[in-house]
């Protein structure tokens, strides 16, 4: 990365140049204190720092959309993986935003706004948004006026009342079929609405983790139905609880209880859930466990996993243990599900080096071929996602074992 990072190359591209010249700015004013700055000065800046921080977001998503090669070079799944991997960031929000700027493509007036930082992030995915749902029998024309009038008005609305607009939008551009454009608006909300359905959930590294997500409005309502039958019953015992945090104690108690005979056995074995816990630890009274594999990030005492042992449908591998055969040699081609069970104690992503792809997601691949002669068992396993499973068999590319991680690299 020395060339990437080298601040003394003299022919460096305009683009690269401006970026360097920007982080060397705001370094020369790091040390200054802007206690004492004028409070029209503190008003203007904090309005040009946000227009900055914009241009800057608008910038990051063109490079990222347009540097496929570097994935190519590097045998990732896509720019944002290799980024994530060499800057140490979080490949989510990358990918979010080389995402954002493969739609900035389509979209010339927002990419532009965008660029200049008249509108952010949140307000350029407002209005791509609304456009990449309208109709397909749509006009051009009527499509470019949209986008057009919703760029105007974006700087003078907050990102709600921006989306309030949006979603009457054909009622912005044609005011005198508001009425039909409204129930044409809702029709199309309506049928889109599992589209745009989601769910994200991050760890915080503090015993919790935050949970983002999108869901149709009956679904919502369905699942505070069933929240708040679980907070009515509820004994407090003093304790004064905000009605959030009863209704996410609620969420926990209902996911505790669902029968898991009733959920998909994809795979045989990928519903199931894992919690690793050394035997000495399992039998004291103080100890730690890992929800899902040795590495996981998600650890829980041991007291916990003995309740969860008593309460939820999980497996509990102690270490130690030899209750399952896991070596078969060449009795069979494939991995069994409880050698697949095996590596997921041990790796919670793919084992190529910077990708987060979970373990349930991954095959288990034979690192020494089985056609060559290569052990169906867990010294010749690697667990890889499909993409990487792909280059794995590619012979443009080569890999390299190191420790538990597989480097993936294109031949040159």
């Amino acid at each position: 990365m020395k060339e990437v990072d080298d601040m003394s190359t003299p022919d460096a591209h305009p683009v690269l140049a401006c970026v360097r010249s920007v982080r060397a700015a705001l370094v020369d004013v790091a040390d200054l204190d802007p206690t004492f700055m004028p409070t029209r000065d503190k008003a203007a800046a904090l309005l040009a720092i946000g227009e900055a921080l914009a241009a800057a977001n608008a910038l990051q998503a063109r490079l990222l959309a347009s540097a496929h090669e570097l994935a190519l070079d590097a045998g990732t799944r896509d720019v944002a993986a290799w980024l994530a991997s060499t800057a140490h960031a979080d490949h989510g929000s990358l990918r979010r935003t080389m995402e954002l700027g493969r739609r900035l493509e389509a979209a010339p007036i927002v990419s532009a706004a965008f660029a200049e930082g008249r509108i952010d992030a949140q307000k350029a995915d407002i209005i791509l948004r609304t456009l990449e749902e309208l109709p397909e029998e749509t006009p051009r024309s009527l499509r470019d006026q949209a986008e057009a009038e919703l760029v105007r008005r974006a700087p003078d609305f907050s990102p709600k009342a921006l989306a309030r607009l949006a979603r009457h939008l054909e009622a912005v551009v044609d005011p005198d079929g508001a009425d039909a454009a409204e129930g044409r608006a809702l029709l199309r909300e309506e049928r889109s609405a599992w589209d745009k359905t989601s769910l994200r959930i991050t760890p915080r590294f503090d015993g919790t983790a935050r949970i983002n997500g999108v869901i149709p409005e009956e679904a919502a309502h369905r699942l505070r139905t069933y929240l708040e039958a679980y907070t009515q019953p509820r004994k407090l015992e003093g304790e004064v609880v905000r009605t959030d945090q009863r209704m996410g104690r609620a969420f926990c108690d209902l996911v505790e209880r669902i029968d898991p005979a009733g959920l998909p056995r994809h795979g045989g074995d990928t519903t199931t859930v894992m919690i690793t816990v050394p035997l000495d630890d399992l039998r004291a009274e103080l100890g730690t466990a890992a929800i899902g594999g040795l590495d996981s990030e998600g650890r829980l005492s041991a007291a916990e996993a003995r309740r969860l042992a008593c309460t939820a449908d999980i497996i509990p591998a102690v270490l130690g243990s030899r209750s399952q055969i896991l070596d078969l040699g060449r009795t069979q081609r494939l991995f069994s599900p409880a050698q697949r069970k095996a590596l997921r104690t041990r790796f919670t992503t793919c084992q190529v080096e910077g990708c987060d792809v979970p373990s349930t997601w991954c095959d288990a691949h034979h690192e020494d071929p089985w056609s060559s002669g290569g052990r169906t068992d867990l010294r010749n396993a690697l667990l890889v996602c499909g993409h990487h499973h792909r280059r794995l068999h590619d012979s443009r590319y080569s890999s390299t074992r190191s420790v538990d991680q597989v480097i993936v690299r294109l031949r040159r």
